[in-house]
């Protein structure tokens, strides 16, 4: 059984998470999030390019003069828990995503398993790249949605929603209120673990399709597949006016702190931070630990937290701390210090790809040709145990394309920050 639905998304979401700059790049970074994706293995791209989707989106608007402010649509397809696997799920998203819009649309399409139910992602460019002639999304749109979902979900042996006498014919009808109740807690609990003020709670809200009414005796939000909203006080005292702001305001040294996450990665930060502070440091890994330790998300010690407002410069960093942490790790493990270190690494990385994928792809070209079963799964599981190291290099080369970036950046702002100090100094 399967669920669709779909959303606009337009300009105004450059400001819903405040490290992107661009709302398209906002919802493709939320969408191909590497914890929900297995390190991005199940991320297709349809009549765009893999390695820079975004930018062959926003050229095909440059070329038909596309100014409109809805830039994309944020489509999702959601399967019963338990009945699919990570493999014929995105397999499904491919195909329903070439039968919708394959001939006239560039699409993305993401299979998330970070909650119990396997879902995919599409983003759609609003911009026919054939034409130039925009996505309307009509109730049309999304009849047709569900009967190609359903009509695949048939040719896969899964279940399907059948409509019932005196049933309303939406599919939203389906979900029943508890579920939709359950769903709204799990993404109430997940906004406030990333957010820091109210404004950015109720914009983490919205970017996820709910409508959000804050008063101030009530938050009333609206599941966006659901028909009645939600009072969030109904769902428990932990979940009123005053808990909601007390969790936002909440600034436990865990929600700062980016120790855990280096743990998480399975990497040994400190003795880095220890030469750090001794000053045995240099280049690259000096920038980047420096970065983490005037913003504070590396603490100075396990206790200390930031006793000023919070600046935008901390926000946008702290929302990439696993970002942050993946390339400081690349680093210092390859103990990269200037940008021909770099490069030298990009280099040996692309090396170690291209043979992964050269290899993988042999296998691949043998299963077409074999007749033996056994001999078939053998192949077929070479290469599949040979996916999750491409990946990984994968992510590393965008990583490393990020730590480039980031380096100039980073430097500006910490010379900005020593220029300040300097003339704070001198004028007192």
């Amino acid at each position: 059984m399967a669920t669709t639905g779909m959303r606009a998304v337009k300009s105004l979401l450059d400001h819903l998470v405040s490290y992107v700059s661009d709302s398209l790049k906002t919802v493709f970074q939320y969408t191909t999030d590497s914890g929900k994706t297995l390190d991005r293995e199940y991320v297709s791209c349809l009549n765009c390019s893999q390695i820079d989707p975004k930018s062959n989106m926003e050229n095909t608007k440059k070329l038909f003069n596309d100014e409109s402010k809805i830039l994309a649509f944020h489509g999702f397809q959601s399967f019963e828990e338990d009945e699919i696997d990570a493999d014929l799920a995105h397999q499904i998203g491919v195909e329903f995503a070439e039968k919708m819009w394959g001939e006239r649309f560039e699409v993305i399409v993401i299979t998330h398993l970070n909650t119990d139910n396997i879902h995919n992602h599409f983003l759609l460019n609003s911009t026919s790249f054939v034409d130039g002639k925009r996505y309307c999304n009509t109730y049309k749109d999304l009849y047709r949605m569900r009967n190609i979902s359903d009509e695949l979900c048939r040719e896969h042996g899964l279940s399907i929603i059948e409509q019932r006498k005196n049933v309303s014919k939406s599919r939203r009808s389906y979900f029943k209120t508890k579920t939709i109740r359950e769903l709204v807690k799990k993404d109430i609990d997940e906004a406030l673990n990333i957010c820091f003020t109210k404004t950015q709670f109720l914009n983490e809200l919205e970017l996820l399709g709910y409508k959000v009414e804050f008063k101030e005796n009530s938050i009333t939000v609206l599941h966006p597949l659901a028909q009645k909203p939600v009072h969030l006080k109904s769902l428990g005292i932990n979940y009123t006016n005053e808990k909601i702001i007390e969790r936002i305001l909440d600034t436990e040294p865990k929600r700062y702190s980016a120790f855990p996450m280096y743990d998480q990665l399975g990497f040994d930060i400190r003795p880095y931070y220890e030469k750090y502070k001794q000053r045995k440091l240099t280049g690259l890994q000096r920038l980047f630990i420096h970065y983490q330790y005037l913003l504070r998300i590396i603490p100075k010690d396990h206790s200390t937290r930031p006793n000023q407002k919070y600046s935008k410069e901390y926000i946008e960093a702290t929302k990439e701390i696993e970002s942050f942490s993946r390339q400081t790790i690349i680093i210092c493990k390859n103990s990269i210090e200037t940008l021909d270190d770099l490069y030298q690494f990009v280099d040996k990385t692309k090396d170690e790809l291209s043979q992964l994928e050269k290899l993988r792809q042999k296998y691949r070209n043998k299963v077409r040709y074999t007749k033996n079963e056994n001999e078939v799964e053998e192949l077929k599981e070479k290469a599949k145990s040979l996916s999750p190291e491409i990946a990984k290099l994968r992510k590393q080369l965008v990583d490393c394309e990020t730590i480039e970036e980031r380096s100039t950046h980073i430097a500006k702002f910490i010379d900005g920050k020593e220029n300040r100090r300097t003339r704070d100094y001198e004028r007192n």
